[in-house]
C-alpha cells in the first residue's frame, strides 16, 4: 500500500489534532526541559548548520534530533546507533559512503536527504506533522488507526496509550514514555521561539459528560441537583473533618454508597465507602482509579462529575540557585550507565567521584544529586548547601541539624501536600541502611514530575541511568522532602 500524500484531508485532521492537542500537565517540565536543550546556542548552531545545508528549519532537526537520539551529538539522526559505526538497525548500513567514525553533522545530512526532507518545502503545521509521521513510518495511521501516533501526539491529550514495542509487534496497553514531536512543536510556538500560524480550535461535537463515570455494576447516578462543590485545592482522607468531607459522604450516599453517615467525619467507614467508588469508577482519561481511600482531583473529579484543573506548584525563581540546579538536571537526563547495570559510565563516575575517591561502581543516586548541585552553585558563583555524601538516609540525617533547610517529613506533606515544592530532594527508604532519592522537578495534584539518579522507567532505586518520571505519588516518598534553599 503506497504511503498517504498530504491531501486536503489528511491537512484538516493534523490541523484540527494540533488546534486540539492540550499538554498533559505532569509532562510539562520534561517537554519545557527538550525545548531548552534544543534551543542550547551550542545545539541550536549545528541545526542551524544542517538549515543551511538542505533547507530543514533548525527547529524541525531538532525535533528529530530528540524523537531518534535524544539529543544526543555521538548518535546517528537516523537512529540513534552510535556514529562509530553505520547504522544496525532500521535503516540499516547509512550513511553508505565515508568511513566511521563519522561526523555527526554528515550523518544528519545523509539521514535527512534519505527521507527527502531536502525536496520538502511546506514548514506548516500540517506539513512538519506530516514529514514527522513519514519520518517514522504510517504503521500506526495504517495498522492502528485508533491510536494517535506517539511519535507525534505523546504527551499531550491527543494520545493515551498504544504503541509498537519492537519491530512489527503492537501494545494496547504499552504508554510512550517520550515526549511527541508536535506536543514540542506545540511549545516552541506558546513559547515565541518559532512563528507559525496556528489552526483555531475547532468546535466540540458533543455535549461534556457530567455525570460520574462509574460502572454499571456501581449503577450510574444522575448529575448532583445543584451545582458541584469546586476541589478543595488538597487531598481529603481519613481523620480529616469539615464542609469538603461533608460533601464527599453526601454525594456517596447519594450513589448509593454508604459513607457511614453524612457528619463531616473521614473514618474509617468513609474510607471504605470511597474506596468502594474507586474501584467501580474511572477518571477523565478513561483509566481506573486508584483504590486508596483518599479523595485527590481525579477521584473529586469522578465523585462530582467536574472537570478538576491540575493545581500545579509555583516553579523556583529565575535566577535562583533551585531554577538552576533544575536546569542542570534536566541536562542529564538519558545519562546511562556503561555497561549498564554495572554502576559505572564516564558520567556515573564523574558523579560518585564528585563525593569522594573510591566510590566508583556504587549506588551512586545521592551522588548525582550532590553533582547536581555543585555545578549550580559554581555557575551562580555562591555556596553549594547540600551534604557532601553518597548515602541517602546519611544525607537525610546530615540535614536535620543544618541552618536554613527546609524539611517536610512523610506525615506532615501527607497532611499538606502543598509543601513539597519542585527543588526539593525526595527521600524513600527501600529497607535496611538503604535508600533512594531524586529531584522534584514538578507536583500536580499530589503527583510528582521528578528526575532520578541510578533508576529506570519503573522506577527502581538501582537501575541504569538518569530517568524523567511522572507515576510518583507523594504518599509513597517514605521518609521525606527536602529544599537544600
Amino acid at each position: 500500500m503506497p504511503p498517504p500524500r498530504l491531501s486536503r484531508d489528511l491537512t484538516q485532521e493534523y490541523e484540527t489534532l494540533f488546534a486540539r492537542a492540550a499538554t498533559r500537565p505532569e509532562h510539562q517540565f520534561e517537554i519545557d526541559a527538550v525545548v531548552t536543550r534544543i534551543f542550547d546556542p551550542h545545539n541550536l548552531a549545528q541545526y542551524q548548520q544542517v538549515e543551511a545545508r538542505i533547507g530543514v528549519p533548525a527547529y524541525v532537526v531538532g525535533i528529530i534530533h530528540s524523537l531518534e537520539a535524544s539529543l544526543s551529538f555521538s548518535t546517528h539522526l537516523h537512529n540513534g546507533d552510535p556514529l562509530t559505526a553505520r547504522t544496525i538497525h532500521v535503516p540499516v548500513g547509512r550513511p553508505p559512503t565515508g568511513n566511521p567514525p563519522f561526523q555527526w553533522f554528515d550523518s544528519a545530512i545523509d539521514a535527512l536527504t534519505m527521507h527527502d526532507l531536502d525536496k520538502w518545502s511546506n514548514w506548516t503545521i500540517s506539513g512538519i506533522a506530516y514529514v514527522l509521521d513519514r519520518y517514522n513510518g504510517f504503521g500506526y495511521r495504517l495498522n492502528h488507526p485508533q491510536v494517535k501516533s506517539p511519535y507525534l501526539w505523546s504527551f499531550t491529550t491527543i494520545y493515551t496509550a498504544g504503541r509498537y514495542i519492537a519491530d512489527g509487534v503492537f501494545s494496547d496497553a504499552s504508554v510512550s514514555r517520550q515526549c511527541g514531536g508536535m506536543a514540542l512543536l506545540k511549545r516552541m510556538i506558546e513559547q515565541g521561539k518559532v512563528s507559525l500560524a496556528v489552526p483555531a480550535t475547532p468546535p466540540d461535537s458533543g455535549e461534556v459528560e457530567q455525570a460520574p463515570k462509574i460502572s454499571p455494576e456501581g449503577g450510574a447516578a444522575a448529575p448532583p441537583s445543584t451545582p458541584p462543590p469546586p476541589y478543595p485545592g488538597h487531598v481529603v482522607q481519613i481523620d480529616m473533618t469539615g464542609p469538603d468531607v461533608t460533601n464527599i459522604q453526601a454525594r456517596l450516599l447519594a450513589l448509593g454508597i454508604n459513607p457511614g453517615g453524612v457528619d463531616g467525619v473521614f473514618g474509617e467507614q468513609t474510607q471504605s465507602a470511597v474506596k468502594l467508588f474507586q474501584a467501580r469508577s474511572v477518571d477523565g482519561t478513561g483509566a481506573p482509579l486508584e483504590i486508596d481511600g483518599i479523595v485527590g482531583q481525579k477521584t473529586w473529579a469522578a465523585l462530582f462529575g467536574v472537570v478538576v484543573p491540575p493545581i500545579r506548584t509555583t516553579p523556583p525563581p529565575v535566577g535562583s540557585l533551585l531554577a538552576e540546579v533544575l536546569r542542570v538536571v534536566a541536562g542529564e537526563v538519558g545519562v546511562m550507565e556503561v555497561p549498564p547495570g554495572s554502576n559505572r559510565g564516564p558520567r556515573v563516575d564523574e558523579y560518585l567521584n564528585s563525593v569522594g575517591p573510591g566510590l566508583r561502581g556504587q549506588p551512586w543516586c545521592m551522588a548525582f544529586i550532590y553533582w547536581c548541585f555543585v555545578q549550580a552553585s559554581q555557575g551562580l558563583g555562591v555556596s553549594n548547601p547540600a551534604p557532601r555524601t553518597a548515602g541517602v538516609k546519611q544525607s537525610w540525617r546530615t540535614a536535620q541539624s543544618m541552618v536554613g533547610v527546609t524539611i517536610v517529613p512523610h506525615a506532615k506533606a501527607m497532611v499538606d501536600p502543598a509543601l513539597v515544592t519542585p527543588g526539593m530532594v525526595f527521600y524513600i527508604d527501600t529497607g535496611g541502611v538503604h535508600g533512594h532519592a531524586g529531584f522534584v522537578a514538578d507536583v500536580i495534584g499530589g503527583t510528582l514530575v521528578t528526575i532520578e539518579g541510578n533508576t529506570n522507567e519503573g522506577g527502581s532505586s538501582n537501575g541504569i541511568g538518569v530517568f524523567h518520571r511522572s507515576q510518583r505519588k507523594i504518599k509513597e516518598i517514605s521518609i521525606g522532602f527536602i529544599s537544600f534553599v
